[in-house]
């Protein structure tokens, strides 16, 4: 009884010596892992910060081109709107006026050039 408790206690000494040995090898290796991590964290941090800036500058410019297609999606609208104003009136006054027409296009083309004429 006491040979057989004996064994038992000894391997179970043997199975805690095996497992503090792979703690230690893993602690080594831990270690190293650390000095690693600390050696290479401002290279880390600095390159955090560019993409950072990075996407910042991309959302800003995605911002912007946003705006300004919604802003020429306005003018375009006021334009069409414009026109199609003016066709209409166009079309009513050849029907019914001949000569009301023919101003009416002066009227169109003086207008198509100042919309040509570029603004500062």
């Amino acid at each position: 009884m006491y040979v057989f408790i004996a064994t038992i206690f000894i391997a179970e000494l043997i199975i805690l010596g095996f497992i503090i040995s792979v703690i230690r090898k893993l602690r080594t290796e831990i270690n190293g892992f650390n000095k690693q991590v600390l050696e290479n964290q401002m290279a880390t941090i600095s390159v955090v910060k560019e993409f950072r800036e990075v996407l910042c500058t991309a959302q800003n410019i995605m911002g912007k081109t946003i705006d300004f297609f919604g802003q020429k999606k306005r003018e375009m609208r006021k334009k069409m709107l414009n026109l199609a104003l003016i066709y209409t009136l166009l079309i009513i006054f050849k029907l019914k006026f001949k000569k009301a027409a023919s101003v009416l296009q002066y009227a169109l083309l003086l207008r198509d050039f100042w919309l040509t004429i570029p603004n500062k």
